[in-house]
């Protein structure tokens, strides 16, 4: 499976929108801006994960740092409650994880 970022932002668009269902309308936009804002940190990750330039052990540790920047920007997406905010930052970061070791399978 190749690595497409298009992609992978919409299914962690989704997956947040999955768990702010009752705030998803409010918040759509900031949310989509918000992980637009991401993106160039988001797959500069995921490429050097992929060209084997970092290991698992980096890769989550860069991801733990966007998770939390992926917060703090939904955060002030006025996201009702930390837990909401976090629980979608845990979604969308999932699947992006999941993402990159899909792609790792396949090379």
């Amino acid at each position: 499976m190749a690595f497409d970022i298009e992609e992978v932002l919409d299914g962690m668009l989704d997956a947040a929108a999955g768990v702010l269902s009752a705030e998803w309308p409010k918040v759509r936009a900031c949310v989509k801006t918000a992980l637009e804002e991401e993106r160039d940190a988001l797959e500069a990750i995921a490429k050097a994960r992929l060209n084997g330039e970092i290991d698992d052990d980096e890769m989550n540790s860069q991801l733990k740092d966007e998770k939390e920047t992926l917060k703090a920007a939904l955060l002030v997406c006025k996201v009702k409650g930390k837990i909401a905010a976090q629980k979608a930052a845990n979604a969308a970061i999932k699947v992006l994880s999941d993402a990159i070791k899909a792609a790792l399978k396949a090379l």
